[in-house]
């Protein structure tokens, strides 16, 4: 499907309701009065997912003032964790960019975020991580015994190796997928491969407690100095590398977006196979490719199976004309 129409008709909203109803939350904003028009206090999202069967779910999501209410054919759910059962939507935007060009936070995000769409039960490992966190931070805070710390800082470091674990795995499973996209739709190119090596923060991969303990009585000082964790899974970060060298300083403009749909139809790929279906939201992401990688990429896009939605500013173009020849189904959208 292809939504087309001027900045300001509402393509990027559709999309942003979307995605709202897979994760419970916008990738624009964090804070769900954010997605409330100014003259309104409340709004209110619904879908029908078709299975190819032929069943039919109702998801409906409404929010006013601070509460939130979730259903699915009518019955209350707590949390999209249980939504994945029923849906699981990939997006891509312009921002997405920032996973190259920001701060580690960034990356943490999408990882976790990935984590969670291949095994929602993870879910539970990351609330068990934070919570951990949270209770190490504030035994710093207002100080507490040796042995109490001693106990806390163990299970921040089990808790955060479990964390580790899953994320690790994640990344290789989208390394190898996309390096294989990469050689089955670019050819075999020296030097061309992505990868995604994970970096942890003040501790080694491999290393056991009692090895950790012993090499960071300075990081501990410092935890006392500035009153917070300094080691554990949510300060870790991991390298996106291109051809050798790192995407954030090295690639271009046009290779981080290609690494960027390329991370995502990885993340596609391994959507399907677990779950069988999962929908790819693109908002105005492959317009200012050249024409033959936009048609690489459409070829690509195509060879998932899987339901896409594109947002489009303008009409014509390579994007319009090969997904209508292909097809596509068009929205026209005015202000």
């Amino acid at each position: 499907m292809v939504l087309e129409g001027p900045n300001g008709s509402g393509k990027t909203s559709l999309l942003e309701a979307l995605h709202y109803l897979c994760y419970l939350r916008s990738f624009r904003t964090h804070t769900p009065r954010d997605l409330v028009n100014l003259d309104a206090s409340s709004f209110f999202v619904k879908i029908q997912l078709a299975s190819a069967a032929g069943d039919v779910t109702d998801i409906q999501v409404g929010f006013s003032g601070k509460k939130r209410l979730v259903k699915v054919d009518q019955r209350a759910i707590q949390s999209f964790k249980e939504l994945m059962n029923y849906y699981r939507v990939v997006t891509l935007t312009e921002d997405d960019l920032t996973l190259i060009k920001d701060g580690p936070d960034v990356r943490r995000a999408f990882i976790d975020q990935a984590v969670v769409l291949f095994d929602p039960d993870a879910s539970t490992s990351l609330r068990t991580f934070k919570t951990v966190v949270e209770n190490r931070n504030a035994l710093l805070i207002r100080g507490g015994s040796t042995e109490s710390l001693q106990i806390w800082t163990q299970q921040l470091w089990e808790q955060s190796r479990v964390l580790q674990g899953k994320r690790q795995a994640v990344l290789a499973r989208l390394e190898k997928k996309v390096n294989e996209l990469l050689f089955t739709y670019f050819g075999q190119k020296e030097g061309l491969v992505i990868q995604l090596e994970y970096l942890p923060k003040n501790s080694a991969v491999g290393e056991s407690f009692d090895q950790f303990m012993q090499k960071s009585r300075d990081l501990f000082e410092d935890e006392s100095k500035f009153r917070r964790s300094l080691f554990g899974a949510h300060l870790d970060d991991f390298a996106i590398i291109f051809c050798q060298k790192k995407s954030k300083v090295y690639a271009s403009r046009g290779q981080q977006k290609l690494i960027m749909v390329l991370l995502k139809i990885a993340q596609m790929h391994e959507l399907v196979a677990l779950s069988g279906s999962a929908v790819f939201l693109l908002d105005d992401f492959m317009t200012d490719f050249d024409e033959p990688t936009a048609q690489t990429l459409i070829s690509l896009l195509v060879s998932l199976n899987s339901q896409l939605i594109f947002t489009c500013p303008v009409p014509g173009g390579v994007l319009d004309g090969k997904l209508l020849a292909l097809g596509a189904h068009k929205v026209k959208l005015t202000h």
